[in-house]
Parts: structure tokens; C-alpha cells; sequence
């Protein structure tokens, strides 16, 4: 077993995924950081060259490393938060609705947290 299969396997434990706003910050810096450990991490920003992905050789490998950024994230979340993000086709899309549904932006949010 691969290091990486090995820090994909513990990380998406059930005790680790994402089940809302009370665990948002450690879910992220544990994706963030098994995103960057798989090279995926250029997906979720979507910062893939477009041009690249006209030559044959380089579309398998953007399908491949896309198709493994969203598994980590799907695997890194409960089941009942995929429907919120089922309809989206990339990575950086999913990445993104997880974000909006689940960042705290204000300090009121952040002070009915504690309550």
C-alpha cells in the first residue's frame, strides 16, 4: 500500500468527514492537505492549463487526477451532504459548494457556534 493510499484510507474514517459547519476548519485542512499530497490540489483551485487539455496524453491525465480529486472529496464527506453537490462535474465546483455551505464568514456565525 502506497503512502498516499494509506493517508486516503485513514483520513476519510467516518470520525474525519465533513458533517457540517462544527467541523468545517479540520475537514478543509485535511483535504486541503491530502489534495496537495495526491497532486489534485490544482483542480480544486482550477489553475489546469485548457490548451493542455487538447492533447491526447495530457486529457488521460487530467481525467485521471480529476476523477481523484473527487473521490477524495466525496469519500471526505457524510452521505447526506452529496446531494448538495452530486449535480457538479469538477472538482473545483464540488470544492467550492462545500466551502459556501460550510465557511464561517462572520463573527456572529462563529458566536452561535458556541451556543
Amino acid at each position: 500500500m502506497s503512502p498516499s493510499e494509506y493517508t486516503s484510507m485513514s483520513f476519510c474514517k467516518e470520525s474525519n468527514k465533513l458533517v457540517g459547519t462544527n467541523n468545517f476548519l479540520a475537514w478543509k485542512k485535511r483535504t486541503d492537505l491530502l489534495l496537495k499530497e495526491n497532486e489534485s490540489i490544482e483542480h480544486i483551485k482550477g489553475n489546469i492549463n485548457i490548451l493542455a487539455k487538447e492533447q491526447t496524453q495530457a486529457l488521460a491525465k487530467y481525467n485521471k487526477d480529476e476523477t481523484r480529486s473527487q473521490r477524495i472529496l466525496i469519500e471526505s464527506i457524510k452521505d447526506s451532504l452529496i446531494p448538495y453537490v452530486s449535480k457538479f462535474e469538477t472538482s473545483k465546483e464540488i470544492y467550492d459548494k462545500l466551502v459556501e455551505l460550510f465557511s464561517i464568514s462572520t463573527t456572529e456565525e462563529v458566536i452561535s457556534l458556541r451556543n
